[in-house]
């Protein structure tokens, strides 16, 4: 592919990603859909993984040994590749660009690329997914809600989101790898 249909490609793909931002942040749910798209963005914020880690600890000793480390390394390979990936893009969020786009929940930056919450979220699905294939679809489902509920309430592209369960899967891979 030449310079200028790369070019040419690369402009319809980022217009695909706004038109299906538009879209989906203005949808215009019940109440209830709102309040638990807001809470499934809330589920990503971090908190509850330490505490999966804690029931893993206490629930199978024979796993925590490996379960544990993984967690730390994957997330903190996700953590920096985040970091830097995040603060060299500088996608700015689309409550910020497209005045169509109400943004409903508080952010503490105004970039979106790589969304944070769902690469989070498919680092400890991919772990969960690893250690306890049962669960493998409820975690991959949940991950997949958390990245969903990041383009409703309008703080990420749907490219962010694919970007972070991208990078979410490979830090997990990756951490899996170094402490095998």
């Amino acid at each position: 592919m030449n310079g200028h249909k790369m070019k040419s490609f690369l402009n319809r793909m980022k217009r695909v990603d706004m038109w299906l931002c538009i879209r989906i942040a203005g949808w215009h749910g019940r109440k209830w859909v709102d309040r638990i798209m807001r809470n499934a963005s809330r589920l990503g914020n971090g908190y509850l993984y330490p505490a999966i880690g804690t029931s893993v600890s206490v629930l199978d000793s024979s796993i925590a040994g490996r379960f544990i480390p993984a967690s730390v390394v994957s997330f903190f390979i996700e953590l920096v590749a985040y970091a830097v990936i995040k603060f060299r893009i500088r996608r700015f969020r689309p409550s910020f660009v497209l005045p169509q786009i109400k943004n409903k929940l508080p952010h503490p930056d105004p970039f979106s690329f790589p969304s944070g919450h769902t690469a989070g979220a498919f680092v400890m699905a991919t772990l969960m997914a690893h250690f306890y294939p049962t669960v493998s679809i409820p975690s991959y489902f949940t991950a997949s809600i958390i990245g969903f509920s990041r383009i409703y309430n309008g703080v990420h592209y749907p490219s962010d989101v694919m970007a972070g369960s991208l990078l979410g899967v490979l830090s997990a891979k990756l951490g899996l790898y170094v402490i095998a």
